[in-house]
């Protein structure tokens, strides 16, 4: 259900404003009853959370600007105050043993010994329990607690911050014990494996005769390696130049290669060669003399030039010799230099795998070394630190600025009631009667299900609103009476409201070609029969014919407010054909024609469903423009259903406040499934619209006949 909450609110305004002035005044009774009965008086002590020290020889404490840590700190402490080992030690205070809570409350008669369990219970979930507050945007919690007596209060909050202190106290001394002890055997743990790892390290000296801590690549080893290797290298260079050597050496000999000028050269240096050069040299210089002395063909001269033959032949051959055996010297001596060098490799090759293998050595025992030596650093610095951990927690338990929690005051007895106060308890009643009113107000309207206004109309599936008619008594003009108020007060609101409901149907009725209305309410007394002669009345205004039949043969009525006898011969006879139309049909001074429900006799029901009403209807629409028929309520006769199926369109009257959405929902399906075209719903006397949108309309209305008026005198 869909409601207006504006317009239930103006509806109700008074009674809300009055339900709110009896709120006040219950609320000024409840506030002196409650500050005679159960006053309470409340008290706090604040703890500012400190950033505490990093280091213990931080001059200032560091900085918590972060507001996450401080509430996570802040609600850790909140949590721990109100423990209950620390309660059970503040409810053992002396102080709060003089506390009229504790001695009222918690003191066993018989024995006298004080409850301590429930007097923790009292503070942890009682009635008033210990509360733990925290100020958001600070550095600051605290603990707040009430009592009925304002003595009370500071005695037992200073018991609970003084074993919170104590409490917190002991849990930073706990914490510092408990450091010291575990830095003090991780010393210890450090030196012994310091010990252990110095004397590994004199026993590794002593193993390996190790005298220098020098670099295994600047000792005296490498330097022999450095040596054998360049030795090594020289060798083979040397080995492969006497290879060389000889093959070239064996070429010579085999004659694949000719003999150098140095070889010639060093075979003519021999001193057999030697004289046949010299031999060579005389017999040339005795062929020129005898050339010069004798002609060339002279025996003597050829004698000569023979022999110098024979000595160049002979002084060759002795060459080639002595190169020939030059050679295989030279070939000997490369063949056993050969030999000296593979032997001179193989010596130098042992002798550096041997310098390998110990240079191999004093680098692992090198290493090893380092590795020592590393780790031993390593624990030096580790025992240091430790060292230096020590004397930072043992110095931080003697600064005061170490503890992150610091009690900011003590808790002094309150002045002032913090219960009842009149401006929340006043306030407070007031808001909860009005508020309760106003809910009850809601809930009936949501529960109700009575069509109060027009918005509870359009609730109903395929509903169609053909106008509202306002209440007589909210008419700005003052009408005097609903009945004929088109005619008696035509300028009034009501008046025009009606005229504004017969718009629409007629227009739809004249597109439609439609003559005959039905109009029919849900329930007795809605306002059918007011609204059948106002239709008509408005329709005869506008020019139109119209004929108006009371088809309400229970309790007929349309003829009395149109100063008829309601008992005169009329629908009933003319159904019973006692009677012929003319004989019925009477002409009223307001300009419509009128048929009455007939003489009693004759009201019979069962006659509504025949064929004459077809006729009748039928005859009219040739006489006239339009014919209306007032029907009974539909809920209790079936009349309405009947005649709905004789006329061309029908209209529903609704009287607001009165009818069921669910009766109109249900009434609206039926007519629906007649022949008739269903125009829609009149609101029939909607009440207090002040706020509405009728509202305006009808003062809009009232203002306008206002100046007409005036414009018209």
């Amino acid at each position: 259900m869909t409601i207006d909450p504006i317009k239930v609110l103006r509806l109700h305004v008074k009674s809300i404003v009055l339900s709110g002035i009896v709120g006040i005044v219950l609320g000024v009774g409840a506030y002196i009853g409650l500050a005679l009965l159960y006053p309470l008086y409340t008290a706090e002590i604040q703890f500012e959370i400190r950033p505490g020290l990093t280091e213990a020889t931080d001059i200032g404490t560091a900085d918590t600007s972060k507001e996450d840590v401080v509430n996570r700190i802040a609600k850790t402490q909140t949590q721990i105050i109100v423990m209950r080992e620390i309660l059970e030690v503040a409810v053992q205070n002396p102080d709060m043993l003089e506390t009229a809570w504790l001695q009222d409350n918690f003191i066993d008669p018989e024995t006298g010994t004080v409850l301590i369990e429930q007097a923790v219970d009292e503070l942890e979930d009682g009635w008033h329990p210990a509360k733990t507050p925290i100020y958001r945007g600070s550095n600051l919690f605290g603990i707040r607690w009430s009592a009925h007596r304002a003595s009370d209060v500071p005695k037992v909050l200073n018991a609970i911050a003084d074993a919170y202190v104590k409490k917190i106290s002991q849990l930073d001394e706990q914490l510092f014990a408990d450091n010291e002890e575990l830095f003090e055997k991780e010393l210890r743990r450090t030196r012994l494996a310091l010990q252990d790892l110095s004397d590994e390290i004199q026993a590794f000296i002593r193993a390996k005769g190790i005298t220098t801590l020098d670099d295994p690549r600047y000792s005296y080893a490498a330097f022999e390696m450095e040596q054998l290797t360049a030795a090594l290298t020289e060798t083979r260079a040397k080995l492969q130049g006497s290879r060389t050597a000889l093959i070239q050496t064996s070429a010579l000999v085999e004659g694949t290669l000719e003999p150098t000028m140095e070889e010639v050269y060093a075979a003519e240096l021999d001193i057999s060669v030697q004289r046949q050069i010299q031999l060579l040299q005389a017999l040339k210089a005795d062929l020129m003399a005898m050339r010069e002395r004798y002609a060339p063909g002279h025996p003597q001269v050829l004698e000569l030039e023979s022999s110098v033959r024979a000595t160049e032949i002979q002084r060759n051959a002795k060459i080639e010799e002595i190169i020939n055996r030059n050679l295989h010297a030279r070939m000997k001596m490369l063949e056993n230099e050969i030999a000296s060098h593979r032997g001179l490799l193989v010596e130098l090759g042992t002798e550096m795998e041997a310098k390998d293998a110990l240079l191999r050595d004093l680098a692992a025992d090198q290493s090893y070394y380092e590795q020592l030596v590393t780790q031993r650093e390593h624990l030096e610095a580790q025992r240091d630190s430790t060292q230096q951990l020590i004397m930072s927690v043992r110095l931080m338990k003697l600064r005061a600025d170490a503890s992150r929690v610091r009690r900011v005051g003590v808790a002094v007895e309150p002045r002032e009631r913090s219960f009842p106060l009149p401006q929340v308890i006043v306030p407070l009643c007031m808001v909860l009667c009005a508020g309760g009113f106003t809910g009850l107000i809601f809930f009936r309207e949501i529960s109700d299900q009575r069509i109060k206004s027009a918005s509870d109309l359009f609730i109903i599936p395929g509903m169609r609103l053909i106008g509202a008619i306002p209440e007589l008594e909210e008419d700005p003009l003052q009408a005097e009476t609903a009945e004929l108020v088109v005619s008696r007060s035509p300028r009034s609101v009501l008046a025009e409201s009606y005229r504004q409901a017969c718009a629409s149907p007629y227009r739809g009725m004249a597109r439609a070609g439609h003559q005959s209305l039905l109009m029919v309410g849900a329930m007795p007394q809605c306002g059918t029969t007011t609204a059948v002669t106002n239709f008509a009345l408005t329709a005869s205004a506008s020019g139109k014919k119209v004929v108006v039949i009371d088809a309400n043969f229970r309790r007929p009525r349309l003829c009395s407010l149109l100063d008829l006898d309601d008992d005169d011969p009329g629908l009933g006879d003319l159904l019973a054909g006692d009677v012929t139309l003319d004989e019925v049909l009477r002409e009223t001074t307001l300009g419509i024609g009128v048929i009455s429900a007939g003489t009693p006799a004759n009201r019979i029901f069962e006659r509504l469903n025949t064929a004459a009403l077809d006729q009748l209807l039928a005859e009219l629409r040739s006489r006239s423009d339009l014919v209306i028929i007032d029907a009974p309520p539909a809920i209790v006769a079936g009349d309405a259903l009947i005649l709905a199926n004789k006329v061309d369109a029908v209209a529903l009257i609704v009287r607001a406040w009165k009818d069921q959405r669910g009766l109109v929902s249900r009434l609206m399906r039926e007519l629906g499934d007649t022949r008739s075209e269903v125009l829609g719903v009149l609101l029939n006397r909607p009440r207090f619209t002040a706020g509405g949108y009728f509202r305006k309309n009808y003062e809009a209305m009232a203002e306008y006949a206002a100046a007409e008026n005036g414009k018209s005198t």
